[in-house]
C-alpha cells in the first residue's frame, strides 16, 4: 500500500530557482550548477526506484517515499521505506554512472573516470547504517520497536554502472543491488524474515504515525551558499527561455530575449520571492522585485493571487500561501523523462 508518494525535493526546486536567479558571473555559480546536476541525478534515482517498487505486492508492504523524520534534534531522510508484518526495509537510491569501487578499508566509494581521474563519494552502506540507527532510535522512543530493520543500497542503472570491491570478500556487497536485482534481494529478505511478528492493525497504526511525524526539513538556500538578497536578480522570469527580467507593458510581461508575451509571469516571480527572500511581501517590495511601475498595478497583481494578508490597506503585508508549491518549468522535464521507465 502506497502511504507516501515521491515528489520533487524542495532543495532541488530551490537550487533550480537560484540557478536562474543568481547574478551573472557570480563566483558561486559553478558550485550551484554542480549541485543542481547532482540533485537532479539523485532525484532521478529515487524516481526510478519508486517505479520498481510499484511492482512489489502492494498488499504485503506499506510504502513510503522521501520520508523525513527527526530524532533527538537530528533530521534524517529515507529515500524509500518498506514495512511488512515481518520486517522494515530502508532503501537508499543512487544514480551514479561509471565504474565504482567499494573501498572497504576506508569506507568510501570511488569512481574511476575515462580520463584517469577519480571521484570519491561517501560509502552509501555507511549512510544506510546511520539511517537504520536513527530510525531504530526513533521507533524505540515512540514505542514501535517491534520489527527488525534491514537496509539496501539501490543503483538505478543496470547497464551504465559497474560495481566492484577492493576485497575478495564479496559479502561486502550483499546489501547492494542494481536495477531488477532489487527483487532478488527483497525475495532473499522475505525468506530470512519469514515469520510474521505483528498484525495488519499494528502496521497500519505505525504507518499513520509515521505520516503524522513526517517533517520536511526547512531550507534557507541563500544561507547555505552564503548569499544575500543582493546576489539575486530581480524581475519576472520568462516561462519560455528563463530570461530575467521581463518588461512590464500595459498589463503584460514581454521577454526581451525571445519576445515571449504573457500575463502570468508575475506568479512565478512572487513564488521565487517567497522561496528565496522571505515568506511575506509588501506592495513596495513587490514593485521593486517584479519591476512594476505603479502602486496600483502592484496591488492588482497581489490581489489576483488571493494571498492571505495582515494589516490595513496602506501597510498591508501579503503572506506566502501554505498550499503545495508548484514545480518550476525547468524541473517538470525531470519526472517526465522517466515517467514510463522502470
Amino acid at each position: 500500500m502506497l502511504m507516501k508518494d515521491l515528489s520533487v525535493p524542495l532543495r532541488l526546486i530551490l537550487t533550480e530557482i537560484l540557478h536562474h536567479r543568481i547574478i551573472p558571473c557570480h563566483y558561486k555559480q559553478s558550485e550551484i550548477v554542480k549541485d543542481l546536476k547532482k540533485r537532479k541525478a539523485g532525484y532521478k534515482g529515487e524516481l526510478i526506484l519508486s517505479h520498481y517498487v510499484k511492482e512489489l505486492p502492494q498488499e504485503k508492504y506499506y510504502i513510503f517515499h522521501d520520508l523525513q523524520l527527526e530524532h533527538n534534534g537530528v533530521h534524517f531522510q529515507i529515500d524509500t521505506l518498506l514495512i511488512s508484518r515481518s520486517y522494515i526495509l530502508i532503501i537508499e537510491a543512487k544514480n551514479i554512472i561509471g565504474t565504482l569501487i567499494f573501498d572497504n578499508v576506508f569506507n568510501q566509494l570511488i569512481r574511476y573516470n575515462a580520463d584517469g581521474t577519480e571521484d570519491v563519494f561517501e560509502d552509501p552502506r555507511v549512510q544506510v547504517k546511520r539511517l537504520r540507527k536513527l530510525l531504530g532510535g526513533w521507533l524505540a522512543k515512540n514505542g514501535f520497536n517491534f520489527l527488525p530493520i534491514d537496509t539496501l543500497v539501490f543503483f538505478s542503472s543496470s547497464t551504465k554502472t559497474i560495481l566492484k570491491t577492493n576485497t575478495t570478500d564479496y559479502t561486502a556487497l550483499e546489501e547492494v543491488c542494481k536495477g531488477r536485482d532489487l527483487f532478488n534481494k527483497i525475495d532473499g529478505m522475505e525468506k530470512s524474515y519469514s515469520q510474521s511478528r505483528v498484525n495488519d492493525e499494528t502496521i497500519h497504526g505505525l504507518s499513520k504515525f509515521l505520516l503524522c511525524n513526517h517533517k520536511p526539513e526547512k531550507v534557507d538556500i541563500l544561507k547555505e551558499y552564503s548569499l544575500s538578497v543582493n546576489d539575486i536578480r530581480t524581475g519576472s522570469r520568462c516561462l519560455k527561455c528563463f530570461h530575467i527580467p521581463m518588461i512590464y507593458k500595459r498589463g503584460k510581461w514581454v521577454c526581451q530575449n525571445c519576445d515571449f508575451i504573457t500575463k502570468d509571469s508575475f506568479i512565478g516571480g512572487i513564488q521565487d520571492y517567497f522561496l528565496l527572500i522571505k515568506p511575506s511581501i509588501t506592495n513596495t517590495e513587490c514593485r521593486n522585485f517584479l519591476h512594476i511601475p505603479t502602486v496600483d498595478t502592484a496591488q492588482k497583481v497581489l490581489l489576483l493571487l488571493n494571498l492571505p494578508s495582515k494589516g490595513n490597506t496602506r501597510n498591508r503585508i501579503y503572506l506566502s500561501p501554505s498550499e503545495k508549491l508548484s514545480i518550476p518549468e525547468a524541473l517538470k522535464e525531470v519526472p517526465h523523462a522517466f515517467h514510463n521507465k522502470k
